[in-house]
């Protein structure tokens, strides 16, 4: 929809991310003074010499001012919104996972909506808004995506510690429909009861259902330990993979009475048991040679770029000590959903971890995120999730 829009001005030199496709500008790229512009509001971006790139959302007071979402001169209207949605639907049902009702349907900026992720578990759809201009147009979101999927309910997660840095309230609810409960859904094979509502993220955690499934190569006949398991998705993948006896240990007593009922219901209890525990309390107490496998799937330690240094004291010990309870030919899952710990630092990490347990570690699989969580190549910081396969040596 064309419009007429305030204009922004890039500082020279500054646009060629965006060229790129990038879709961030930061505060400090622009030459205008934004004080005087409106948060949420919308904007063109222009280079240094004039040359049109786009327009989105601005908000002067966060560090990224601006998110291009349309082109030159146009703001989103209801078909604009349901295009989008529409064309990132198509590619999960015909790329990524044909035969699943459960996946990530929307991935913010990867998928041309920014501040928006979108993620459906049959007839329940979940969405989550984590940006002022996203917000603004939280209405048309919400009748897009009751119109393109008929949803039997519509449960909004407004609940992401980045809105706050949005001035946006911390709020979840139900926007259409009712959840059935318990709600169960099938992901490769495996029941899961979920909580849309209450649970973590959006009620399950999507982005590593591929390296779930990479995990079965290694687990039959093994002695496998899930730390921070949650509602049990690894240890369940391994007790499918034929695995001698599976232990998840979480801190969430919803998760893991939710990780019990969920083995049951695949006839699994038998091979998984389940503990709520801090799972540094734990690991110190566990004894060397324990375990084939350690799962580490911990909730990220560096949620802002400040605290990457203490992070990886606290990755570093948590890796350190699951090695010690691995003897020499046992496997080390290890992974970090923290954006600001680069593949770098983690691979460093991973080395000083060695290092002080006195092990070394082999290579086996360095992956990331689901397919549904794709990555844009000019965009880095839509890769976040580092999971490492190792052989303890």
């Amino acid at each position: 929809m064309k419009t007429d829009l305030k204009r922004i001005d890039l500082l020279p030199g500054r646009e060629k991310r965006l060229l790129q496709g990038h879709r961030w500008v930061f505060g400090n790229e622009i030459s205008n003074n934004l004080s005087g512009f409106e948060p949420g509001s919308w904007v063109t971006v222009h280079s240094s010499k004039g040359v049109s790139l786009g327009s989105g959302y601005i908000n002067p007071h966060s560090l990224i001012a601006v998110r291009l979402v349309c082109p030159p001169h146009e703001k989103p209207s209801g078909d604009f919104i349901r295009g989008l949605l529409k064309k990132a639907a198509m590619r999960r049902q015909s790329m990524y996972y044909p035969d699943s009702q459960c996946t990530r349907v929307v991935y913010g900026e990867a998928d041309g909506l920014p501040g928006l992720i979108v993620d459906r578990y049959n007839e329940i759809l979940v969405y989550q808004i984590s940006t002022l201009g996203m917000a603004f147009m939280e209405d048309l979101v919400k009748e897009a995506l009751l119109e393109l999927f008929h949803p039997r309910a519509l449960v909004f997660r407004h609940d992401t510690p980045a809105r706050t840095l949005e001035g946006l309230p911390l709020e979840k609810g139900i926007a259409h429909g009712e959840i059935s409960h318990p709600h169960w859904v099938t992901i490769d094979g495996l029941e899961f009861m979920i909580d849309p509502l209450g649970g973590q993220k959006t009620g399950f955690y999507l982005d590593q259902r591929d390296n779930r499934k990479v995990l079965r190569r290694w687990a039959r006949g093994k002695r496998v330990l899930d730390l921070f398991c949650y509602n049990g998705a690894w240890s369940l993948s391994a007790a499918s993979a034929g695995a001698q006896e599976v232990f998840g240990v979480d801190q969430s007593a919803d998760g893991i009475i939710q990780a019990g009922n969920s083995a049951a219901r695949n006839n699994l209890e038998k091979i998984c048991r389940f503990q709520e525990e801090e799972v540094f309390y734990f690991l110190k107490n566990l004894k060397k040679g324990a375990f084939d496998i350690i799962i580490l799937d911990p909730p990220a330690f560096a949620k802002i770029k400040r605290v990457v240094s203490q992070a990886i004291k606290g990755y570093t010990d948590l890796n350190r000590r699951a090695l010690l309870s691995l003897e020499p030919g046992g496997i080390l899952v290890s992974c970090s959903c923290s954006y600001h710990l680069s593949e770098a630092m983690f691979q460093e990490m991973l080395l000083k971890a060695a290092q002080a347990s006195g092990r070394q570690l082999r290579l086996l699989e360095a992956r990331s995120q689901a397919m549904d969580h794709p990555v844009l190549l000019a965009m880095p910081e839509t890769r976040y999730l580092k999971c490492y396969f190792l052989e303890v040596l």
